[in-house]
């Protein structure tokens, strides 16, 4: 709520901006306008003054009459020297010695109008760059907002990371050690470790949206690295029932940090389960390229939004409910880091497909 209160504020204000901007670029139109006016004035009144004086016409109120209807302003002959003061729209131009001519013309409206081309072509131009510096200042906002999300999330997946990791790496310990009595033993114990690697999972990619790491690159088999993530989250998909297929033939090296990526196919995998509550099917396969492989993870769920299409991988954007909206962040980020991209697509049938594409050497 606060951070809509704050953009409402700060289009308002830049709205006010923009306003009062128009308001001064009027004006400012305005006094060209009117100086312009004034100098044509001034130069129709010395020109028709050098011809009376050059004719040597006589100083008559005939001949300013006739002025007066020719030149549509009122024109009269005064003795030199009455003291009559000059404004924008009265001039007194010096004759000779005796005779001073009085130049009057009417208040000059303003033409200005978004009809004329001069001026509609300096508003738009206005309009168009103060929409551009808008533009630009709100992604900068964006940005500088993000960026002080960031760093408070880093300072809490700090604490965060120091206070869960001992005693959930003691937890780990002892389920390892025990030695269930009976199946249902079994199943607790697998429940105990299954659980502790979501926990984890979370702690660790808090601490990547803290401190991202550069990927460690080695040679590695994306087909057994995906293998083992599945495993790993077998009771989950069993628990959601969901079946898992894979259609992956070994092997399928890339350059890549097999923590990083595991944790990204980890997100994936995570997040297709969790959009089938009711149960369904998670299919994996890979495409094999000449300098790159694609690996396709499918479900048989809803499917994207069209938000989601369009904003899955940013950071903080979710639609799930309790959702953080960071785990296809990190994956694209990840993914990114290894020189390789993701894209989000629906099914035409049914379901969302995420692609992920690596280098991979020949």
């Amino acid at each position: 709520m606060s951070s809509l209160l704050k953009t409402w504020r700060f289009g308002l204000g830049y709205l006010a901006f923009v306003i009062a901007g128009s308001l001064l670029l009027l004006a400012w139109l305005r006094q060209r306008e009117r100086e312009e006016s004034n100098r044509l004035f001034q130069a129709l009144v010395q020109a028709d003054a050098e011809f009376v004086r050059r004719m040597n016409l006589p100083r008559s109120e005939k001949l300013a009459g006739d002025l007066t209807q020719l030149l549509g302003m009122h024109i009269d002959f005064l003795e030199a020297g009455q003291g009559i003061a000059a404004s924008d729209d009265t001039l007194v131009i010096r004759l000779d010695d005796k005779n001073d001519m009085l130049f009057t013309r009417q208040p000059v409206a303003s033409q200005l109008s978004l009809r004329d081309p001069a001026t509609r072509n300096a508003f738009l131009t206005f309009w168009c760059v103060a929409g551009l510096v808008g533009a630009m200042l709100a992604r900068e906002r964006s940005k500088r907002a993000q960026t002080e999300r960031l760093a408070m999330l880093g300072r809490v997946a700090t604490s965060l990371a120091h206070d869960i990791k001992n005693p959930l790496a003691s937890i780990q310990l002892h389920a390892q050690l025990m030695t269930p009595a009976n199946e249902e033993d079994t199943k607790a114990v697998q429940l105990i470790q299954s659980e502790s690697e979501v926990i984890s999972g979370l702690v660790n990619q808090w601490l990547h949206l803290a401190n991202p790491v550069p990927p460690r690159l080695s040679r590695l088999d994306v087909a057994e690295t995906l293998r083992n993530v599945v495993t790993s989250l077998a009771a989950q998909a069993q628990h959601a029932s969901v079946e898992v297929e894979m259609d992956l033939k070994s092997p399928l090296h890339a350059h890549g940090d097999a923590q990083r990526l595991t944790q990204a196919f980890r997100n994936l995998l995570i997040n297709a389960i969790q959009a089938m509550p009711r149960g369904g099917k998670l299919r994996l396969r890979a495409e094999k390229h000449e300098s790159s492989l694609t690996l396709i993870v499918s479900d048989s769920g809803p499917g994207f939004s069209e938000a989601a299409l369009a904003h899955g991988t940013e950071l903080f954007f979710t639609e799930k409910e309790g959702g953080m909206g960071v785990g296809l962040n990190i994956v694209a980020n990840i993914i990114g880091a290894h020189g390789g991209r993701i894209s989000l697509q629906n099914d035409p049938k049914s379901g969302a497909v995420v692609s992920v594409t690596l280098p991979s050497p020949a």
